[in-house]
C-alpha cells in the first residue's frame, strides 16, 4: 500500500508519499478548486507533482484542501485526480477537517488553523461537529496573519508605533503611504500582502505597543472562536505559520483565559502520516 497525502492551501501545497519503507516529501503550488480551472490544477500535477514522484503510483489519495468544500468542487478535483491516478482510492475533505485529524488523530478536541487566514472547530475525534464561520480577513479571520498585518499597519499609519518604526518599515519594504494604500486597496491578494507582514511583526516583538498589537489579535481569536466551543473541557490545538511563529504569545492569551493549549505545528502533513499510517495498520 502506497499513500499519497496531501495537505493543500492556495498558496503551497505540501504532499507525502508514504510506503513501508520510505516517506518523500515534495512542494508545489497551492491547488483550491474553488479559485482555478482544471488546466490550473492539472499544470500542477503534471509539472509539480508527477516529475517528483519518480513513477511511484500510489494505491490511496488523500487530499485535504482549502476550498474543498464537498458537493461539485470536491468532485471536480476528484475527477483530475483519477486521469492521472486510475487505479487508486481518492478521498477530498477540508483543509479543517484535515488539521483536525492530525492534530487530534481519534481524539475530541478543538483544532484552529492559524496562517494568512484562520478557521477553527470542535472536532469529536472522528468528525467537525461544530465551526464557527471565519468569515474571511474583511469581516473575520481573527487570530490570522491577515489580521495581524492589518491591526500592525492599522496602528503604524496613524502614527501610533512612533515615526522611527514607521520609516523603517518604509524601508524595509521599499514603500510609503501611497503605495501601502494602493497596494491594499488597488490590487489583487490584499489578504496575502497583509499576511507576508507577518515576519516584520515578529522581529519587534520586543516594542511594548507590538507585543500588545499581537496579543490583542489572539485576545479577539479566543473571544470571537475558541469560547464558543466546549474549551473547558478539551485542550485548544493550532497549525499553521501564524500559530508556529507566535506560540509562545498565544501560549500566554491562552493561559490568561483559560484555554489549555495542546499541540501547535508549523503545518499539518506529519500528523497526517501519522493519523493515515496508524489507519493504515
Amino acid at each position: 500500500m502506497i499513500l499519497l497525502i496531501a495537505d493543500s492551501g492556495s498558496t503551497t501545497t505540501d504532499w507525502a508519499v508514504v510506503s513501508d519503507t520510505a516517506t518523500q516529501h515534495i512542494k508545489t503550488p497551492g491547488i483550491n478548486p474553488v479559485h482555478q480551472d482544471d488546466t490550473t490544477i492539472e499544470c500542477t500535477i503534471t509539472q509539480g507533482l508527477l516529475p517528483q514522484m519518480y513513477g511511484i503510483t500510489p494505491t490511496h489519495i488523500y487530499f485535504y484542501g482549502a476550498g474543498c468544500v464537498g458537493g461539485e468542487t470536491n468532485m471536480r478535483l476528484n475527477d483530475i485526480l483519477h486521469r492521472y491516478f486510475p487505479l487508486a482510492h481518492i478521498e477530498i475533505e477540508s483543509d479543517l477537517l484535515g488539521a483536525a485529524r492530525s492534530l487530534c488523530g481519534h481524539n475530541r478536541g478543538i483544532a484552529a488553523i492559524l496562517g494568512t487566514g484562520a478557521n477553527s472547530c470542535y472536532y469529536d475525534g472522528n468528525e467537525i461537529v461544530a465551526n464557527i464561520r471565519p468569515l474571511g480577513y474583511i469581516l473575520g479571520d481573527e487570530g490570522s496573519g491577515a489580521s495581524l498585518g492589518k491591526a500592525f499597519l492599522r496602528a503604524l499609519l496613524r502614527n501610533e508605533l512612533g515615526s522611527e518604526l514607521l520609516e523603517e518599515f518604509y524601508t524595509a519594504h521599499d514603500t510609503d503611504y501611497h503605495k501601502l494604500i494602493t497596494r491594499i486597496y488597488r490590487e489583487p491578494a490584499a489578504n496575502r500582502f497583509l499576511a507576508s507582514l507577518s515576519p516584520f511583526i515578529a522581529s519587534h516583538l520586543d516594542n511594548v505597543a507590538v507585543h500588545t498589537i499581537v496579543a490583542d489579535t489572539f485576545v479577539s481569536f479566543i473571544d470571537n472562536h475558541i469560547k464558543r466551543y466546549d474549551y473547558a473541557h478539551c485542550p485548544l490545538h493550532l497549525t499553521g505559520s501564524v500559530a508556529h511563529y507566535y506560540k509562545h504569545i498565544i501560549a500566554e492569551v491562552a493561559q490568561h483565559k483559560g484555554i489549555e493549549i495542546g499541540t501547535i505545528t508549523r503545518t499539518p502533513i506529519e500528523g497526517l502520516i501519522t493519523y493515515h499510517t496508524n489507519n493504515r495498520l
